[in-house]
């Protein structure tokens, strides 16, 4: 029997750690424009079209936030990534909402 990999989901303040590590991969999936108009710095577009190419063309190591509007879609494409082999995945609770509401440090 294989051990199911699954993503985790994590909070603001625990974001801010993992970027302040360096080397994790931001994908924001909300709507083109909404992601236009504002995301987390270095955050990614990623939608349904150009999720196989992010699949393909990213290393199944990496650690990989996922950011929405407020961390329920973000959490479907966590399960996406774990399911095609990735390791460290992580759903933001509260999403790009919770992000642009936090309190400066």
């Amino acid at each position: 029997m294989t051990e199911t990999k699954t993503f985790r989901r994590i909070g603001v303040a625990e974001a801010e750690a993992l970027l302040a590590q360096g080397g994790a991969i931001v994908y924001d999936v909300r709507d083109l424009n909404s992601y236009r108009a504002g995301h987390i710095d270095d955050a990614r577009h990623l939608s349904g079209e150009t999720l196989g190419d992010v699949i393909a063309a990213t290393p199944k190591s990496a650690p990989i936030l996922i950011c929405c509007y407020h961390g329920n879609s973000s959490q479907e494409y966590a399960r996406i990534l774990t399911d095609f082999g990735f390791s460290d995945v992580y759903s933001l609770d509260g999403g790009f909402e919770a992000w642009a509401n936090r309190r400066p440090r």
